[in-house]
């Protein structure tokens, strides 16, 4: 009986996965200015499944210039900057992953959808950011 209702809750829990709403990104270098460009390098991929008004976040990047110190979702259209809206975790390492869980308000949903939310990952030796990617829907 054990079994079979462990079973049960893991198609429940796979097929809520399938329902939820999938996005990804690619995480590179964006300076923030002409003096920033030659300090930049890295790369890495971020993926995000949006169920109801939770979103998760992982991913993994390489390559940065010097240790990640934080990783954060910001809102903005495409190609510009915006304010952090939330804090995820990062290895604090030159190459490393990203997680987070969120829960978006309405708006923020929205801006989701609208390819307005981005991955930021900042260093130390760029505070301000290093490489970052906007979050795009997976059809």
């Amino acid at each position: 009986m054990r079994i079979a209702v462990a079973f049960l809750l893991m198609g429940l829990a796979a097929t809520a996965a399938q329902d939820a709403e999938q996005f990804s990104g690619r995480l590179s270098v964006l300076p923030v200015d002409f003096s920033t460009y030659q300090r930049l390098s890295g790369s890495g991929e971020v993926q995000a499944a949006l169920s109801g008004r939770l979103l998760d976040v992982s991913g993994g990047f390489k390559g940065l210039s010097s240790s990640a110190t934080a990783a954060h979702v910001h809102q903005a259209p495409p190609g510009r900057r915006g304010p952090p809206v939330f804090t995820i975790e990062v290895t604090e390492a030159h190459d490393g992953r990203l997680t987070g869980q969120v829960d978006l308000n309405g708006e923020q949903v929205e801006a989701l959808r609208a390819g307005e939310l981005y991955v930021q990952i900042h260093t130390e030796n760029n505070p301000e950011g290093e490489i970052r990617g906007w979050l795009a829907s997976v059809w």
